[in-house]
């Protein structure tokens, strides 16, 4: 008697949920920056600065009720950043423009009125590292060094040393890049409802990798994380009647 009770709740809750559910699919664009979390301490004079990038995706969202849906977001985003190194080796950097396929999971919740709600999303992402390009300025140290008077005193290595500049696509080493990402998310936004079947809504979004840029292949060596913050906009159109 009790398994069919249970069983007839059930039923009902799985009946109610689905007469209040309903897909929508949507388009969203923002604007981001990318931060790196490690450490420099095993590398005097370097530090690591974040970059602007941008991100497009098509967000589609099963809302089960008029609190909770679930919502998952096909994404390309980029996670760029710069290594600079300063006093004496001043001059002397790498820019990585750093292209990902990436795919939210998130649980979504709404509070608010019937035509302007507050939201926000929970939840985990997984990426793919689909392309890197990298730029700079580094020490050449098999050239010939210029011929400097006994007197001269350099202030940077690159007053002395000849550097080169290099702009290129970066080549993905098996041995060490590590090419798939995974990590948390957290966001929170507004939307209004313009017309009945479209929405449109603006969102802050801070995603964090849990994953290392690289693989362990060498003794003490130093993690590297993509912390990325998010600011974006978008429309959904409901589906269904």
């Amino acid at each position: 008697m009790k398994k069919k009770c249970l069983l007839f709740l059930l039923c009902i809750i799985a009946g109610t949920l689905t007469l209040h559910a309903q897909w929508s699919v949507g388009l969203e664009a923002g604007y981001n920056k990318n931060y790196i979390f490690t450490n420099t301490g095993f590398r005097a004079f370097t530090s690591y600065k974040p970059l602007e990038g941008f991100n497009i995706g098509i967000p589609v969202k099963y809302t089960l009720n008029n609190w909770f849906g679930i919502q998952a977001d096909p994404q390309f985003i980029r996670k760029s950043y710069k290594m600079e190194r300063s006093g004496y080796f001043e001059g002397i950097y790498q820019k990585n423009t750093n292209s990902y396929i990436q795919l939210p999971l998130m649980a979504h919740f709404t509070f608010g009125g019937e035509k302007i709600k507050g939201f926000f999303n929970l939840g985990g992402y997984a990426g793919y590292w689909t392309a890197s390009h990298i730029k700079g300025t580094q020490l050449d140290a098999f050239s010939q060094s210029y011929d400097l008077p006994d007197d001269f005193q350099a202030k940077r290595a690159l007053d002395f040393e000849p550097g080169y500049n290099y702009d290129e696509k970066y080549d993905f080493d098996k041995r060490k890049d590590r090419r798939i990402e995974l990590g948390l998310l957290a966001g929170a936004g507004v939307s209004y409802q313009l017309k009945s079947r479209y929405e449109l809504f603006a969102e802050g979004r801070y995603y964090r990798a849990l994953t290392d840029q690289q693989k362990n292949y060498m003794l003490n060596q130093i993690p590297r994380y993509n912390d990325t913050f998010i600011v974006q906009v978008g429309c959904m159109y409901r589906l269904g009647k």
